[in-house]
């Protein structure tokens, strides 16, 4: 509650659970709530009711945040090297260990997560920002895209601005300079969701 500034009465409403009860169970008058209702809490925080109640601790690569807006489930994203996204989703075979981190962001089951490893994009996306992207969407103008050019062993994070027939690669740190998208590349997702830690 405290990482999305929730109150009981919120958390109420988008759970189903009465308020009061909400009440008493985070004020401990309510020492042994009903199954049913610590299942919906932890479906909603998209954690396991074990994890909830702090039997378990909560994963490690868990996003802060992380919720359902409007379903108990959600999706995982694997974490992927820049080098790697350039060939994913086709090379989903070589990675049957690959680490998955949790998002409620409405996306593909394509989806992958990459961290943010440059300057780049500073200062909405510093160094260590867990980015989530979807390949199944096409990029619209001044969307933060992947995008992979030919002969580069790696993809790179931009900003896209369309300018008629020209497309620019767009970086945040004014330390960058634009470039214009020219030769053979490929948009490999669109940015929908970033998460960032303030404090490791």
């Amino acid at each position: 509650m405290d990482e999305q500034d929730l109150t009981t009465s919120e958390l109420a409403r988008r759970t189903g659970i009465g308020q009061p009860v909400v009440y008493r169970i985070l004020s401990s008058e309510t020492g042994d709530p009903k199954v049913g209702t610590l299942s919906a809490i932890a479906n909603y925080f998209a954690v396991s009711i074990s994890q909830l109640i702090g039997d378990e601790p909560l994963p490690k690569n868990r996003l802060p945040g992380t919720h359902i807006k409007t379903k108990f489930g959600w999706s995982k994203a694997p974490l992927l090297s820049w080098e790697d996204a350039v060939g994913w989703p086709g090379n989903k075979e070589k990675f049957p260990e690959l680490e998955y981190l949790v998002t409620d962001a409405d996306v593909g089951p394509d989806a992958y997560a990459l961290k943010v490893k440059d300057t780049a994009m500073r200062p909405l996306f510093p160094e260590d920002t867990v980015l989530i992207i979807d390949p199944a969407l096409q990029p619209e103008d001044r969307d933060y895209a992947i995008v992979h050019i030919d002969e580069q062993k790696q993809a790179i994070f931009r900003q896209i601005l369309f300018d008629g027939q020209n497309i620019y690669l767009k970086p945040l740190n004014a330390d960058f300079k634009i470039t214009q998208l020219e030769g053979k590349y490929k948009f490999l997702g669109i940015v929908v969701q970033s998460r960032g830690e303030f404090k490791k």
